[in-house]
């Protein structure tokens, strides 16, 4: 009987997998700036009453943590609609609709939009991040290419598939965020020839 050929670049995503490459990350950043950016942000927004709300500041700081390149277009962005605009996305109980609200900002489209999601909620929003989408993809549990993956339809999937890992793991979905990013970042590479 002839068994069926492995990919040689599929990977498992165990809690092992999650916690050797979550620490991996944790190594080359959890001294860096980002990292210190990352904790006094989200220690800002979990300190904040309800409603929660960005000012601009707060809101650049979230943006440019997660992309320097759109930072004219986040400049364009008024206090006052920064506000408003992400304490009705916080306020909102439609995930999609969260996610939409958030858009309207100059300069926000899906990732950045998922990154101010978790900032405010880690509990409940994942990063949506092309290294951790490559690696999912690797395991065989994405099949969105880039252009169909970073839409809305591709978040609210991504979110799916985020929680039911990081609950049937039992690892934090930051942990997992972190993993996926690192593995794409500095694992081994697929084959060459090889699809993903």
């Amino acid at each position: 009987m002839r068994t069926a050929n492995r990919d040689p670049n599929k990977i498992r995503i165990t809690k092992q997998f999650v916690d050797r490459w979550s620490a991996r990350y944790d190594k080359d950043y959890s001294d860096s700036e980002d990292c210190q950016v990352e904790q006094r942000l989200k220690a800002w927004l979990a300190q904040q009453k309800e409603p929660k709300f960005l000012d601009r500041e707060h809101f650049k700081d979230i943006a440019m943590w997660k992309s320097r390149r759109p930072k004219r277009h986040y400049e364009k962005n008024d206090g006052a609609f920064v506000r408003q605009v992400t304490e009705h996305a916080f306020g909102a109980t439609d995930e999609r609709l969260q996610l939409h609200i958030l858009m309207a900002l100059d300069g926000v489209r899906v990732p950045v939009a998922s990154t101010i999601l978790h900032f405010a909620f880690p509990e409940r929003y994942p990063i949506m991040d092309v290294r951790a989408v490559a690696t999912l993809r690797r395991a065989g549990l994405w099949h969105r290419d880039d252009a169909r993956s970073f839409t809305t339809k591709g978040w609210l999937e991504y979110v799916r598939v985020m929680r039911r890992h990081s609950r049937s793991l039992q690892v934090h979905l930051r942990d997992l965020d972190k993993a996926l990013w690192a593995f794409d970042k500095f694992g081994p590479k697929p084959e060459e020839g090889q699809s993903t």
